[in-house]
């Protein structure tokens, strides 16, 4: 091993902690973190990169414990073009910020609007915000997991103070004493499972029957009602490129553990919203699941007659999802040779 550091690089690897990595690179760059566990704190110092995971949050673990800090910090006017991607978040204690206590276990932003994607928040603790803390910023939040993360005054799961975060497609459970906690805070907060109920379009209040959260799978059962019950038009583009196919605009097509994002399971009825409804957390349940490929409107697992005809009903217009495939504002020439492409059965 050639990184002595309290990171968790590996001898071969060009950067020995993912600090060392983020402290290097430029806006438009792309950390990509091997799996290991990473024993530090990191500050995405206001750049425009993307940190994420090589093969997800299952095996690459940013742990601060002992370190006395938040595990992520976003204190430097980042925006949306900052993006956290694939990890498990855990051990965090918070950051001490002037005048109001030790803020965000897991992660802290102030200031900043990130965009944060498929990430488990566990086991983080702080005064305020034992899984997120938010002070006068916007993050957008999708299909990421709090639990068993603490606060002792409130914002078990997620803190906001003068903020105004997108959460979609979340689940926030079993945190204590709370879910969320807002002063001064308008969050958008919309198809998540959040414990003991939360205002917003598509939310639901029950157990996400996770496999085993006390042993840290936050897999879904089947059964689950987070199941094919989330919002597929708000899983954000693909601009990493994660399945190297050259389309980065394309929804992000994996979930933590690299598997399909975009399934349906036939056993659940789809309950969210857009074409192909997505899981909530961040977890696709995968058991008999059908792939969802473009054209495959009605979750079918076929491109058939029936796809044709939507498609063309939306000719023309800006629907926001499918069948706009390439996201570009209508649906033109481009969605109907990718609905062409995918004619037959998905498999």
């Amino acid at each position: 091993d050639n990184c002595p550091g309290p990171g968790g690089g590996t001898k071969g690897d060009p950067f020995c902690s993912i600090q060392d990595a983020i402290d290097a690179a430029v806006d438009g760059d792309e950390v990509v973190v091997s799996a290991g566990t990473y024993f530090e704190s990191i500050d995405v110092l206001g750049k425009a990169i993307t940190v994420r995971s090589s093969l997800g949050p299952g095996v690459t673990t940013i742990d601060g414990t002992g370190l006395n800090d938040s595990v992520v910090k976003c204190i430097s006017g980042e925006g949306p073009g900052t993006v956290l991607e694939g990890f498990t978040v855990t051990g965090g204690t918070g950051t001490v910020f002037p005048f109001v206590g030790v803020i965000g276990g897991g992660m802290f932003n102030h200031n900043s609007s990130p965009t944060i994607i498929n990430i488990i928040f566990i086991g983080n603790t702080a005064q305020d915000g034992g899984g997120m803390a938010n002070f006068n910023c916007s993050p957008t939040v999708t299909n990421c997991t709090f639990s068993g993360n603490i606060a002792q005054d409130g914002g078990g799961g997620m803190f906001n103070q003068v903020s105004s975060p997108t959460v979609t497609n979340c689940i926030l459970w079993g945190n204590s004493p709370d879910q969320f906690f807002d002063t001064g805070a308008t969050p958008t907060v919309s198809y998540s499972d959040v414990q003991g109920g939360r205002l917003g379009v598509g939310n639901i209040d029950a157990d996400p029957m996770f496999v085993d959260a006390a042993n840290g799978d936050f897999r879904l059962l089947a059964g689950s009602p987070c199941i094919d019950s989330a919002d597929s038009t708000a899983v954000p583009s693909d601009t990493a490129d994660l399945d190297n196919d050259g389309n980065t605009v394309e929804p992000t097509p994996w979930d933590l553990d690299g598997n399909p994002r975009f399934v349906n399971d036939p056993a659940t009825p789809d309950t969210g919203n857009g074409d192909c409804a997505v899981d909530m957390g961040a977890y696709e349940f995968q058991l008999g699941a059908v792939v969802c490929c473009p054209g495959n409107l009605n979750g079918t697992g076929s491109v058939k007659i029936a796809n044709l005809l939507a498609l063309l009903a939306a000719w023309g217009t800006n629907p926001g999802g499918a069948p706009d495939f390439d996201r570009d504002g209508d649906v033109a020439v481009p969605d109907l040779l990718e609905l062409l492409a995918n004619w037959g059965s998905c498999q």
